[in-house]
């Protein structure tokens, strides 16, 4: 019995340091947040200038997880701090893996507050499908905004 207390103390240890280390390969609500009112700031400086800064391999507004994205007035993205294929892709008819049109909902929503959308999405640290939440705001006609990935 004295010989199990510490193996599962030690692998107890083991866990919360993995949970740890996942958890810091993650961007937090807040952290999307604040990448976002960077980005509009960017935006509000420099004008559509902004938008290349935005884009890799630029790192300025990419954190571990997080990156920015911004939709044009048409609906097409015009940055993506992930995926530079994807500008000028029209998201109005984009969809989730469980068939939810978060694209639309993207658009429709998105207000000068600020919403959060939620969706399933894949994740790049896993390469699998993952409920995710972006943080959206409307600003000057663009939608900007930073996802986060929910374990």
């Amino acid at each position: 019995m004295t010989r199990i207390a510490p193996m599962v103390g030690a692998l107890l240890l083991i866990l919360l340091n993995a949970a740890v280390m996942a958890d810091e390969t993650r961007g937090t609500a807040e952290e999307a947040q604040a990448l976002v009112a960077k980005a509009i700031a960017a935006y509000d400086a420099k004008g559509a200038a902004a938008f290349a800064d935005m884009m890799p391999p630029n790192e300025e507004f990419r954190d571990r997880d997080l990156y920015i994205f911004v939709i044009g007035p048409d609906n097409r993205t015009v940055a993506h701090g992930r995926d530079p294929g994807r500008v000028g892709n029209d998201i109005s008819n984009l969809a989730d893996s469980t068939g939810k049109p978060f694209g639309k909902e993207i658009i429709e929503t998105a207000d000068e507050q600020g919403v959060w959308v939620d969706y399933v999405f894949r994740d790049p640290l896993t390469e699998q499908d993952q409920q995710k939440s972006s943080w959206i705001v409307r600003h000057d006609g663009y939608i900007f905004g930073c996802g986060i990935y929910k374990p």
